[in-house]
Formats: C-alpha cells, structure tokens, sequence
C-alpha cells in the first residue's frame, strides 16, 4: 500500500497506522483491553511503537449463525477467530474535529457477530453525515456470558462494552469525535446490551444518547433462572476444567447447550441480573429511571421482528409441522413473538422514560420488506439501510425480492438522515414513526 493511503493516529493509548481511503479514515482491530479466559477486562498499558490497524480483525469464536440462512446471508464467512478479541473499528471523516460520536454494538444473540463486519461498517453515516463511527467486538457466547461457579463470572462480555466505551472516553477526541456526545446504537442483542449497560455499576457520563433496534427486552427477565439452570447444565456436560479445554471444545460445549436449551428463549446466553456490575431485578427499573432521565432514546422494532424465532417460541410450536394448519399456525406465533417480546415491551420502555423518568424518547415501526419475501419485515431487516457496504448485503435471504436495491438506496438515505440527527442531538416531533416505502426524513421531523 502507498504511504499516501496510511496515516498515523497518535492517541493517549499509542499510535494507530490506519487507512486513509475517500476521505474517511479506517482503522481495524484497536485494542481496547485485555482479558485472559473467564477474567474481566484489563486496562491495556498505552503502547509506544505504532500498531498496524489496516487489516480487518479476528472475531469472536462462535457457531454459524441460526439467521444467517434465513436473513443475514453468510455476513462471517471466512473470517478468522481468536479469543483475543477485544477490538474496536473506527471509521471517521479525514478532517473530523469534536463530531458526534456513534458506538455500534452488534447482535446475534450473545452468541455471533462481531463489530468488524462489511455488513456492519457504518461508511455512509461517517462520509455524508460528519459522525465518527467505532463498532465495538466483545466476547460472546460461553466465553462472555456463561457463569461458572469458581471459574468464570457472570457478565463478562457486558464489562468488555464497558471498558470499550472507557476507552473510547479516552481516546476518541484523537479520532475527531466528541467524547461528550457518544451514541450508543444497538440491535437486537446489542440493544439489550444498551438496557444492561444503562443500569450498570460505573457507566454515567459512558454515553448521553442510545438508538435500541430490535430490543426483546422481555429477555432480561426471562433470564434470571437461566443463568443457574444454564450453569447446571455445562456443569453436568464438563469433564475437564473449561480453563484448560481447546477453543473448538468449548465451542462443542457451547453447541450441547444451544441444541438441548434449558428454557426455549430467543437468546439463552446473556447479561445476567444480580450479578456485577448489574442490579438485582427489584431495583432495575428504579436504576433505569434514574439514568433515562438524562438520556434521551429512539426505540424502535420491526413489523415481523418474530418471524426466525417463532417456530421455537409460539405456544403452538409443537404443532407447526402438521400439514395444513402449520403455515397458520407460524403466523400467529410471528405474530405473538413480534408483539410480546418486541413491540409491546419497547412501547413500555417508551412510557418509562417519558413517564417514570422524565426523559425524552422515539419509538418507531419499520415496515418495509421487498414484494412476495416470505420472511416480510423481519428481524434485522432494517440494518442494510443503516450500515453496511452494499456489497456485503447482496446475499441476504431477507432481502431477496424486486426493488430490492432501489429501496436501500431511497428509504436507506431517509434512514441514514433519521439515525444521523439523532446522533447529531435533534429530536423528533412526532412520539412514533411508521416507517415504510415511502416514509421521507424531511427538516420539518425534527425539533
């Protein structure tokens, strides 16, 4: 590569040689702390020789993705893996000085994905909408959030969002970013993420906004005997201290959880209620109202957020095989799943911070889906037209269908508009969006 496509970051952490490419700067892998198996994150000493952050990183260890064939497309495909993966990606206007902050945290349940993804990189909201972007990887699944008595503590991957968000504290002025205007912006797991990192031990002043896509906030409640019976389980599966097992045994490990699940939930792994640095479930809500208070939300969901989850979650789920009433029976557990677990918690969490805490909050439907895709408006389907290079999308299953490409251009622009004054500090008039094919983000939305 041409010395002139490189440039030198020097941050307090130490200095970062990064890509220069269309005005923006690229940067790959910075780490942001360090952790040995099952321990909490580390505060990384600052390096003095500069780290090269041209090269796209290792991703957490973990399984193919269960929406992948379904939504995604193959989004980690041959991607290579490393438990020493507690890196951050930023991607930042050239010239950029004290601008908006976004911090993308991923989904995929707990248990895949990663902040250095093409499906993820947030080019456009960092090239025509002046923000820096850093997408943050954290550890997942039985490395970030299975509790084992003794030998690894609850909430591992939550503190690795927490120190990452430090870091960013620390070090994103270098970058071109305001560290006093840092939106956190999540999706699915990563909105529960947000949930959790809001009412967490040593997080006030981390971030002052927070966009939660997809939250099936009914999951954080869900999860408070799961842990224990989840515990149990690998206990009862474990020969061998797990701190000695390979890599790819703990994920067999991992897999004997997922194929045998102690309770049916949309995401069996995850942050865990009454243990550090969360509180015990009575005083969640109180801890909530207290935070949202100062910041301010856009919440939103997808008209079929159910849709890959409920042939595992409906009520009826045991009947969907049977021939005829099957297909009927899927769409009222789309139904049911979409509404109980997405819709109707997130307009309650809207109400809380508008009337327990006195907070301002958005809510907002995404409606659109392409002609005769079965999937319709599933979860994750708005992503491509927040993030993402187009490339990455091309094989998305959710995606597939006429108008397709023309909609992520059009509805994409008016997506990207929405999500861009948010972060930039606007708020919406109107208290809930109905987002569909011909919804426009005009100057008159905002306030």
């Amino acid at each position: 590569m041409a010395s002139s496509d490189t440039t030198t970051i020097r941050a307090p952490a130490g200095p970062c040689l990064v890509k220069k490419d269309d005005n923006l700067i690229l940067a790959h892998g910075i780490p942001y702390a360090h952790a040995s198996r099952f321990e909490q994150p580390g505060r990384l000493p600052p390096w003095t020789n500069s780290k090269d952050c041209r090269e796209l990183a290792t991703i957490c260890p973990q399984l193919p993705s269960r929406l992948e064939s379904v939504a995604l497309g193959p989004i980690t495909a041959n991607r290579s893996m490393d438990e020493d993966c507690l890196h951050l990606t930023i991607i930042s206007p050239e010239n950029a000085s004290h601008a908006p902050v976004m911090v993308w945290l991923h989904g995929g349940a707990f248990i895949s994905g990663s902040g250095d993804l093409d499906c993820y990189a947030p080019i456009s909201l960092a090239r025509d909408h002046g923000v820096v972007c850093v997408n943050v990887s954290y550890r997942l699944g039985v490395f970030g959030y299975l509790m084992i008595p003794g030998i690894a503590p609850a909430n591992l991957g939550l503190l690795d969002q927490r120190a990452a968000l430090q870091w960013i504290q620390a070090n994103i002025s270098s970058f071109g970013g305001d560290p006093s205007r840092v939106t956190v912006v999540g999706q699915s797991a990563g909105a529960d993420s947000i949930v959790c990192l809001l009412a967490s031990d040593d997080t006030e002043g981390l971030f002052h906004r927070a966009i939660l896509m997809s939250p099936p906030l009914r999951e954080i409640r869900d999860r408070i005997p799961t842990i224990a019976l989840l515990a149990r389980k690998a206990a009862s599966l474990l020969t061998v201290d797990p701190r000695e097992m390979s890599t790819s045994q703990l994920l067999d490990l991992q897999k004997s959880l997922l194929m045998d699940p102690v309770k049916p939930q949309i995401m069996l792994f995850g942050p865990a209620l009454g243990h550090y640095p969360l509180p015990l479930e009575a005083a969640l809500d109180r801890r909530l109202s207290s935070r949202l208070r100062d910041v301010p939300v856009m919440i939103g969901w997808t008209e079929q957020d159910g849709r890959p989850f409920a042939r595992w979650m409906g009520p009826l789920r045991s009947l969907y095989p049977f021939p005829g009433i099957g297909r009927i029976l899927e769409s009222l557990g789309t139904w049911w799943v979409t509404r109980s677990y997405f819709a109707w918690p997130a307009q309650a969490f809207r109400k809380q911070v508008e009337d327990d805490a006195g907070g301002r909050a958005t809510s907002y439907e995404f409606k659109w889906h392409p002609d005769g895709n079965e999937m319709q408006a599933n979860h994750c389907i708005d992503i491509p037209f927040i993030l993402g290079r187009p490339c990455a999308w091309r094989g998305a299953p959710m995606l597939m269908g006429p108008e397709s490409q023309e909609q992520l251009e059009k509805l994409g622009q008016h997506m990207r508009h929405l999500y861009a004054g948010f972060i930039q500090g606007y708020h919406p008039k109107p208290g809930h969006l109905v987002i569909g094919k011909d919804f426009e983000c005009s100057y008159s939305l905002w306030q």
